[in-house]
């Protein structure tokens, strides 16, 4: 056995999960073109500056998180954290900015974090996200939740909860700002490390603290919406009622104000409530939105609203729920012989099922018939498609169902017709069995 393992926190993905990402991965992103969101996909190395700017120098991701990549001597890169500052960057450099907006753009694409390995989380990880520049509009907003949602119960999750909250907008952020840190200030002493420097940076982030000697002095923080702008609740009430009006449930969470310092107004997150996760807050997906972010970036002033979603943490979810995508990689059809030299002939044949859409595999070997047959039955294959017999000569072959153990000579015309009756799926010619 190899010493060789995979990194601390990182993780192959085998073809059970890999069938179970492929399924997840292909429903989202046929719903983010139903949506009209076309895809983008970004490096996956940045200049570091991608996510400094655009994330805040205080912030976890800047601060601790981020894999810092060195080429030929050469840093300042940065493997790729997060994926809306690199989908913003794209924007700006492929001058989308200058097409009819807004411009709905969707990923999805493997992140980098260093952080401590726990269940639900990973330092390499699958991200989707959908990404709405030009649309200041809460309706958006509403839309981004309601794909969420809408996307999270068409695969069979329904054990979690949408938290929403408002932290305001550009304009209205110092008196948010000034009230919070008016209040933390007598308590400064009394504060972890992280939340002291916060106070001084980024106050907001205080509230999101996980520390217990934070908890109790978080509590008695003024709510946000007290402290906001006029525009700011309306804008606010506006997605509370889009969501209601949708059917779209949620709880308010006056303390959630995610971990990205680009966020303006809307957030909200996805929490898995099953009691596996219980004290984790493990959240499936989670945004909002950031209309400052593009002028952070060297862009002209534009709206932006989006989420972003774990596909490793939604899989999680699904299985810890009993919930399990539809996945079948085991080969249908397999193709074996008892000639030793008709390798060629093998081939052809498996490259008829498989034009049929059957997913075909053949034994390479020279072994005896039965060790053929043994090895297509433990590869999961439902037929078994038979040459170099007696019977299997001039033009035909035999079928054999690997379940039954049934077998009969099949014309080559009618091999297509035979093997979907046997597999029970529609028969890729549209007519019956004629053999």
């Amino acid at each position: 056995m190899s010493r060789f393992q995979a990194p601390r926190g990182m993780r192959d993905l085998t073809p059970e999960i890999a069938a179970a990402f492929d399924v997840a991965a292909a429903s989202i992103a046929g719903r983010a073109l139903r949506y009209g969101y076309a895809r983008l996909e970004t490096p996956a190395i940045e200049d570091v500056q991608v996510f400094i700017r655009s994330s805040g120098e205080t912030s976890d991701v800047a601060g601790k998180e981020m894999y810092e990549a060195v080429l030929h001597g050469e840093g300042g890169l940065a493997l790729r954290p997060e994926g809306t500052a690199p989908v913003a960057r794209a924007y700006l450099e492929h001058g989308m900015h200058r097409l009819p907006q807004p411009v709905r753009l969707f990923y999805l694409e493997t992140m980098w974090r260093g952080q401590r390995p726990q269940l639900g989380r990973w330092r390499q990880f699958w991200q989707w996200g959908l990404e709405c520049f030009g649309a200041p509009d809460p309706v958006a907003d509403v839309e981004i939740v309601e794909f969420s949602d809408a996307a999270f119960r068409e695969l069979g999750l329904t054990e979690y909860e949408l938290e929403l909250n408002t932290i305001g907008d550009g304009k209205c952020r110092a008196k948010v700002r000034d009230g919070l840190r008016a209040y933390f200030e007598p308590f400064r002493d009394r504060l972890s490390d992280d939340s002291r420097r916060r106070l001084d940076t980024n106050v907001l982030r205080v509230l999101d603290s996980k520390e217990e000697r934070d908890q109790d002095i978080v509590k008695g923080a003024p709510r946000i919406v007290e402290l906001l702008c006029e525009e700011d609740i309306a804008h606010f009430d506006a997605v509370k009622s889009g969501l209601e009006r949708l059917g779209v449930a949620f709880v308010i969470n006056d303390r959630l104000v995610r971990g990205l310092d680009y966020y303006t107004r809307t957030v909200f997150e996805f929490i898995l409530t099953n009691e596996k996760f219980k004290g984790r807050r493990l959240s499936v997906a989670g945004g909002g939105r950031y209309d400052g972010l593009l002028e952070t970036m060297g862009g002209p002033p534009t709206a932006g609203t989006g989420v972003a979603g774990g596909v490793d943490v939604l899989l999680l979810a699904l299985e810890t729920q009993g919930v399990t995508p539809p996945i079948d990689i085991a080969p249908q059809v397999y193709v074996i012989s008892n000639a030793t030299d008709d390798g060629a002939d093998r081939l052809q044949l498996a490259t008829q099922l498989r034009a049929a859409g059957f997913r075909t595999a053949i034994d390479y070997s020279r072994r005896s018939l039965d060790k053929q047959l043994e090895s297509a039955a433990k590869h999961g294959a439902r037929v078994a498609i038979i040459r170099g017999t007696p019977e299997a000569r001039g033009g035909n072959v035999v079928v054999r169902d690997l379940r039954s153990g049934e077998q009969r000579v099949t014309r080559l015309n009618a091999l297509l017709t035979v093997v979907a009756s046997h597999l029970g799926v529609p028969n890729p010619r549209g007519k019956g069995p004629d053999a």
